[in-house]
């Protein structure tokens, strides 16, 4: 049987980077398989691994749509020479739906589900009225969480939620995280409700595109949860735009493409003026 970890987390809590570090420190090939809410993967693209063994599930958020894609998928990696699989869950699902795929599909078997939570904005999104629902299904219905930027306020209102947490500076060895003593399962039913409020919007550009532009258009949609792609520049640099509730932030990057940048949302956006 395959081990399958489930990882979750709101959009912008730091999964790329965790499955990043899992696959830096593996001594053996592990698959990942990544579900992106919208049609621009950005994801996908930055796992850094066996371009044969990252697998992006293609046919809408999976926690809502359970289609044959994630079937399919964990059914041709039957075949590879992996010892474990993990799915990054969209970061506006809740996890238990595709967790169940790790408990019935045969030759794999779950290990569980692992929730990520960022410190700085944890507190804010659960009492959102738009996201709070889906910040905290995520955490109630993980079997650890692991808290990034931690503050004792963010601990208190996690435990309240889930006793199983562990803090990203006692993590000494990440893919210890993968490991069945960090969990505690339980039974794992259907989620009762999904993210209808949220929506997703790509837009692309030829044209050079300044940072400035971008954050003022971001600081006019307040209701944009999340946005993230890579943006050609005027001085003919490339750069990685990562927006999370936390805040804006852009990477020099040597992948060098068109503008395109998914934006994630609730209600309304304006439209695109850059």
């Amino acid at each position: 049987m395959i081990p399958v970890t489930v990882v979750a987390g709101y959009l912008g809590s730091g999964k790329t980077t965790l499955i990043n570090k899992f696959l830096k420190e593996a001594e053996s090939p592990i698959a990942v398989l990544v579900n992106d809410f919208g049609e621009l993967n950005i994801d996908a693209e930055l796992i850094d691994n066996q371009e044969s063994l990252t697998l992006s599930l293609t046919n809408g958020c999976v926690c809502c749509k359970l289609s044959d894609d994630i079937g399919v998928s964990l059914e041709s990696l039957k075949g590879k020479d992996i010892t474990a699989v993990i799915i990054e869950a969209s970061g506006i699902s809740l996890p238990i739906n595709i967790a169940n795929y790790g408990l019935s599909w045969p030759g794999f078997s779950l290990k569980g589900i692992l929730a990520l939570a960022d410190g700085q904005s944890i507190g804010s999104l659960l009492e959102d009225k738009f996201v709070g629902y889906t910040v905290k299904g995520q955490i109630e219905q993980a079997d650890a969480i692991l808290l990034n930027r931690s503050s004792g306020l963010s601990l208190e209102v996690l435990k309240g939620l889930n006793e199983n947490i562990f803090l990203e500076e006692e993590v000494s060895n990440y893919t210890d995280l993968l490991s069945a003593k960090y969990y505690a399962n339980h039974f794992i039913g259907d989620s009762p409700k999904e993210h209808a409020s949220f929506q997703s919007s790509i837009f692309t550009s030829n044209k050079p595109i300044k940072r400035d532009d971008i954050k003022k258009y971001i600081l006019l949609n307040p209701n944009i949860q999340r946005a993230k792609g890579w943006v050609c520049e005027e001085n003919g640099l490339y750069s990685l735009l990562q927006m999370t509730p936390s805040g804006c932030n852009f990477s020099p990057s040597s992948f060098k493409s068109q503008t395109r940048i998914v934006f994630i949302y609730t209600g309304k956006l304006s439209p695109f003026e850059f």
